[in-house]
């Protein structure tokens, strides 16, 4: 068995995560389909759709199974799953009645909060308030209680902890955090670096893996990493991949071999989510859009082109997201062209096979020895990270850019990444 901790136990994609595992499904009670799909398909065939390493590409792979997950984790909102999955309305109620039993048990840890937090988060009753504290390390204290206290409960030798929480502010740069040391955590006040530091920092001192599938600044800061090697705990982030950033790592590509000048790529975003009211405000965006908008540039070789990305919280939609794009591009005789493209995706049905493959993964790499950034996970995030430490492109001999702090990967490269990363260490293994 394998622990799973979210920092966000209660919102959209951690609960669709945990009904998911818990729902009961048969085809034939799907009625969302039209009737020219008469396939009959299984339970277990419905709950891989998403998910990268159920494909054929990772058979044979000693990879934890989903129904071995013990799950908990933190959040500002008391309340258990069975409610908080009637209240998100994203997962049919048929398919996780049977599981109410199950669902009714799971309630979440009291979340930390500071000023990196959403309004919302702040003004929460139901949350540890990091003012109160003297200083950061103190937070850091009660999320490796919170974390011993829960694998004491259950007897488990492995604890992942996933990051979902709502995208924080931008209250300093990454700049004004570089040169941060694990030591400066005894003087620095508790709202210094942001709230997700703790999980991450907690997490590693407790040996756990962790996870980020947020846009914050956490995994970026170099001393968290540093810890992490010398703790040996694997780490992933940053910023799920699911929808409109997953797209361009496929168009630009296409555009760059089949020799087309793009001109300017215009990208809109209608989602009626907590997500989508948080990345609303200005304060929460930076992060989000400097992620969207990052990936284009390096993998077409130029920058010479205009490019804007727009978040719209729009109520209406809650959960199911519309992403717009228009691209025009420059073909034969300098002649202009464009095409369009309409991405409707469920925000959280794009997520949660996701963060079950990452939480695989790292349970994989845990138990195998890695630690670090690692960066073969690439392809589930907008801004993958480069480790400081790691050099798994090097060794596999990917000819992949970097950008910053981030990899440049087109979806096949990043795809090859993953996939030359466990044959050759299957094979090794064997």
């Amino acid at each position: 068995m394998v622990g799973v901790l979210f920092v966000g136990l209660n919102g959209a994609v951690a609960n669709t995560v945990i009904t998911g595992i818990n729902s009961n499904i048969s085809f034939k009670d799907n009625t969302f389909l039209p009737p020219t799909i008469d396939n009959d398909y299984t339970e277990e065939e419905l709950k891989s759709f998403g998910s990268i390493i159920k494909t054929e590409y990772f058979k044979g792979i000693d990879f934890i199974d989903e129904s071995e997950f013990i799950i908990g984790g933190w959040d500002i909102f008391y309340e258990n799953a069975f409610n908080m999955a009637k209240y998100h309305k994203i997962i049919p109620f048929e398919y996780y009645y049977k599981s109410q039993s199950k669902l009714e048990k799971i309630y979440p840890i009291k979340g930390l909060v500071n000023f990196w937090d959403s309004n919302e988060a702040i003004g929460s009753e139901y949350s540890i308030k990091m003012s109160s504290l003297k200083t950061f390390k103190e937070a850091v204290d009660i999320v490796r209680k919170n974390i011993d206290n829960f694998r004491r409960s259950y007897n488990l030798d492995n604890i992942i902890v996933v990051y979902l929480a709502l995208p924080l502010k931008m209250i300093r740069k990454l700049d004004e955090l570089y040169d941060l040391s694990y030591e400066d955590l005894n003087k620095i006040d508790p709202n210094y670096l942001p709230s997700s530091c703790a999980y991450a920092i907690g997490s590693i001192l407790e040996g756990c893996p962790f996870i980020d599938f947020t846009p914050n600044l956490t995994l970026s800061i170099p001393f968290i990493e540093d810890l992490s090697i010398k703790y040996n705990v694997p780490l992933a982030g940053m910023d799920g991949n699911t929808g409109q950033t997953l797209l361009k790592t496929l168009i630009a590509p296409m555009l760059k071999l089949r020799n087309f000048k793009l001109i300017g790529w215009y990208s809109t975003n209608i989602l009626g989510n907590n997500d989508g009211k948080i990345l609303s405000r200005s304060e929460h965006r930076e992060l989000k859009i400097e992620d969207k908008l990052s990936v284009l540039e390096p993998i077409l070789g130029y920058s010479d082109f205009e490019h804007v990305v727009e978040i719209n919280y729009y109520k209406p939609r809650y959960d199911n997201k519309e992403a717009w794009d228009n691209i025009d591009f420059m073909g034969y005789l300098g002649l202009p062209m464009s095409f369009k493209i309409n991405w409707l995706g469920r925000d959280s049905i794009l997520a949660a096979p996701l963060v079950i493959d990452l939480v695989k993964h790292l349970d994989f790499a845990k138990r195998n020895g890695f630690k670090g950034i690692q960066e073969q996970l690439a392809i589930y995030f907008k801004h993958p990270l480069k480790s400081r430490y790691n050099n798994i492109l090097k060794e596999l001999d990917l000819p992949i850019k970097t950008y910053k702090d981030k990899l440049v990967l087109s979806f096949f490269d990043a795809f090859n990444l993953l996939y030359s990363f466990y044959k050759r260490n299957v094979k090794a293994k064997k």
